[in-house]
């Protein structure tokens, strides 16, 4: 995601040793717990909290996931996932073994620690259970700094590299593949064409990083191969076992500029010409000649030598065919995509073959720069071309040739008004809310060929709900065979934050502290994949036809008016889309699955009425959403979290010893929660609050700091120390043991004193834990340890 880099401020050392001295924050016990919790003006109750990254040991280390990168690590591409090649080095044979990728993002300056801080990073990143780092925004921001560095580029003419960047990048790569951590190398993300230093046509002073131009514009596509070359040289990755993969161009196509209507900014006019050069090339090789063009679209006369590029507003005048997903379905859907029997004609057909050339085109340029990488690594390196939701199902025939399919995805992405830092605002959505249907029609996106990834997903801070993401991310992929999942971001800053920021997952502690189950419950398949495969045909017609909406619902509605078929599938079957040309309504394969939801071995339940996801899995069990005072769970294993609007379920509970769950004896129970900074000024220091936004009724931004300029919202970066959102949360199950004994954890995942048998105990066979009853004890961690038997 292009975004901008945020600055971290801190308050005094002073102030945050006195935090230290009397929480489960520091290393060490400490005498003088907080007394009570800390609740902000919306209600939420806060108490304080940090994860020692550096020192973290313990039940939340999840290290035993990695092993270090070898030759026979390499990832390839085949039968619609990633395989390691094994002990023999070759693809496709015996000893190849699944990979599946938990990442996470590296952004700007944090791609360029120092040399003493890329172990540390690595090490941090092992411990959360990460085995991949996408290298996001290497060339954006080119500069001159070297310590650190904000970008691989410096500001002379691209590509031109810094050193010292170069370098860093080089060694966090070596430090990163000693610990069993993969990369993910993107090339095009932030950098902008200069006219006067690149030598390409003037671009407009307002004309978006994303401009499409770079995807036909020879000179630029020649210095994009130069880059790429050059990069993949500088930082050894030939036959490096750590290049997992290579995205070549970040969120830009040339039919998404068509469909956000930007036509005018994307394709500058000292562009365009070449754009129309290559259309007329175009509808020769189609029709043979532009007067056939005109015959069969009967919008032009066959006398018509040249056919001009055709703008979303040439298309709305000629065939009204952007009505939007919020059409009623039946008739308006058969406007928009036809009805099965149909062929598009006239104007319909004109922009349908419009954007089959935009895709063309886009398909021509990723081709290029895909061959350029196997030059220079070797033809097994899996490559993608862009982000699905960027361009639509027209990006399934632009990444033709590429080896896997990529997206990205949010729920309650910030979105800002004039200023990116003091005017923003979220409606502090939740994943298990109606954001669930869109979670399962992430799998829509899906070439049923290809490995499949998100290379970008997040519930961002300041969102109440926002520790939920990853558990509930790696629940759905698991069960839908999904082969990569990337966190948005661990961290944007070489100075790694020590409260929330942005979309970084370091000092969202609320949120951080669930990474580690999370990527055991994806890597290790813990909710069993579907084992019905539901292919869905999607014939050229058809999506041609849908590439006309720009909303990112039109697959959905056409799916659901044509073949009815809906998300909810996901619950039942493995999804995916088959580019079969002779494509038609997909064959029902089980019977619709009806609310409340369940997978066929019962391993995830969702109520969409009450939000609330439920995980059994044989070593992790989980209930994540709002389900009041209501216990979820059966009579083996179930939770109740106190009823309160401001408390939401993210309990997630693993057994550390391989054991199912019933017969575990050692068990980590998290409990997730919001995580917010301390307002500044505040005496004594207290938590960040949510207020109303005025954008509109149901949005939300972080209370202003008291000594700014009045704006409507806080900044996105706020100041330590942290804190974690109690959930008071009672969780019992039935047990063999005679015994148990519930340590609540510190940041570095250190047992503290236990806790008093009036909130943990075994009676009858069943044991009760009671968790976050008082400031004192609370921790997102706690270990369980059952001994003997009854």
């Amino acid at each position: 995601m292009i975004r901008r880099s945020v600055t971290q401020g801190w308050l005094s050392a002073g102030w945050l040793q006195a935090l230290l001295a009397g929480s489960l924050i520091s290393g060490a016990a400490c005498a003088a717990a907080p007394a009570n919790f800390s609740t902000t003006a919306d209600g939420t109750a806060f108490y304080p909290f940090a994860i020692d990254e550096d020192a973290l040991t313990g039940a939340p280390d999840m290290s035993r996931l990695n092993q270090p990168l070898t030759p026979a690590a390499k990832i390839t591409a085949r039968d619609g996932h990633f395989w390691s090649v094994g002990a023999d080095g070759k693809p496709g044979t015996a000893d190849d073994a699944r990979v599946r990728l938990f990442g996470a993002s590296l952004s700007f300056s944090a791609n360029f620690p120092t040399a003493a801080d890329a172990p540390r990073l690595a090490s941090r990143l092992r411990k959360l259970g990460f085995n991949a780092v996408r290298l996001h925004h290497l060339d954006s921001l080119p500069g001159t700094a070297t310590a650190p560095p904000n970008s691989i580029l410096t500001p002379g003419p691209y590509p031109s590299f810094n050193p010292e960047a170069v370098n860093r990048l080089k060694n966090l790569i070596g430090a990163l593949s000693a610990q069993g951590i993969y990369v993910n190398l993107n090339l095009r993300v932030g950098y902008r064409f200069r006219p006067d230093v690149d030598q390409v046509p003037a671009l407009p002073a307002d004309a978006p990083t994303g401009a499409s131009a770079h995807s036909y514009w020879p000179r630029m596509i020649e210095l994009q191969e130069r880059y790429a070359r050059e990069l993949i040289r500088a930082l050894g990755l030939r036959g490096n076992p750590a290049l997992a993969m290579v995205e070549i161009s970040n969120e830009s196509s040339l039919v998404w500029a068509w469909q956000q209507r930007k036509w005018a900014a994307m394709v500058p006019p000292a562009y365009s010409d070449e754009l129309l050069a290559r259309w007329q090339t175009w509808l020769v090789q189609r029709y043979g000649s532009i007067g056939q063009a005109c015959t069969a679209w009967d919008t032009c006369p066959a006398s018509q030598t040249s056919v001009p590029l055709l703008s979303p507003d040439d298309a709305v005048g000629g065939d009204r065919m952007i009505d939007g997903v919020q059409r009623r379905v039946g008739r308006m859907a058969d406007r928009l995509f036809g009805n099965d029997k149909s062929k598009p004609t006239g104007a319909a057909l004109r922009t349908q073959d419009f954007l089959s050339f935009l895709a063309d085109t886009d398909r021509v340029y990723f081709d290029r720069l895909r061959r350029v990488v196997h030059e220079e690594t070797d033809t097994q390196v899996p490559v993608t071309g862009t982000q699905m939701a960027f361009g639509g199902v027209s990006n399934f025939d632009a990444n033709a040739g590429m080896d896997y399919i990529d997206e990205h995805f949010y729920v309650d992405h910030p979105e800002s008004g004039p200023d990116w830092q003091r005017d923003w605002y979220i409606r502090n959505l939740a994943a298990t809310g109606d954001a669930m249907q869109r979670i399962q029609a992430i799998s829509f996106r899906r070439d049923s060929r290809k490995p499949f990834v998100v290379s970008e997903f997040n519930q961002p801070y300041p969102n109440r709900h926002g520790a939920e993401i990853l558990p509930v991310m790696a629940i759905v992929a698991s069960m839908q065979d999904w082969d990569g999942l990337f966190f948005f971001d661990y961290a944007q800053e070489a100075d790694w934050p020590k409260a929330p920021t942005s979309f970084s997952l370091t000092g969202n502690w609320g949120q951080l502290a669930l990474a580690g189950q999370s990527a055991a419950v994806f890597r290790e398949a813990q909710a069993t994949p579907l084992s019905t495969r539901l292919d869905i045909p999607l014939g050229p017609d058809a999506r041609r036809a849908i590439a006309a909406d720009p909303s990112y619902g039109a697959l959905e509605a056409y799916l659901a008016n044509k073949q009815d078929i809906t998300s909810a599938r996901g619950w039942r079957e493995s999804m995916a889309i088959k580019l079969d040309p002779s494509a038609s309504a997909a064959t029902n394969v089980v019977a619709k699955p009806v609310a409340p939801y369940s997978s066929p071995d019962e391993q995830v339940r969702f109520d969409p009425q009450r939000q609330v996801l439920e995980f059994r899995g044989k070593q992790s069990w989980g209930v994540f959403g709002t389900p009041g005072d209501a216990r979820v769970g059966d009579d083996a294993l179930g939770a109740r979290v106190a009823a309160s609007p401001t408390q939401y379920a993210t309990l997630l509970v693993t057994a550390l010893d391989a054991q199912p769950l019933p017969d575990s004896r050692r068990l980590l129970v998290t409990v997730g929660g919001a995580t917010t900074g301390t307002q500044p000024g505040s005496q004594p220091l207290r938590p960040k609050g949510l207020v109303r936004h005025r954008a509109a009724r149901d949005t939300w931004a972080i209370e202003p700091d008291p000594a700014v300029t009045p704006s409507p919202s806080g900044p996105r970066a706020s100041q330590a120390p942290a804190w974690v959102s109690r959930t008071e949360t009672t969780l019992d199950w039935r047990t063999p043991a005679r015994s148990l004994t519930v340590y609540p954890l510190n940041g570095a995942g250190k047992r503290q004193a236990p806790m008093a048998g009036n909130l943990a105990s075994i009676d009858n066979g069943r044991a009760t834990i009671r968790l976050h009853t008082s400031a004192a004890l609370a921790s997102p961690w706690y270990e369980v340890v059952l001994e003997g038997n009854r």
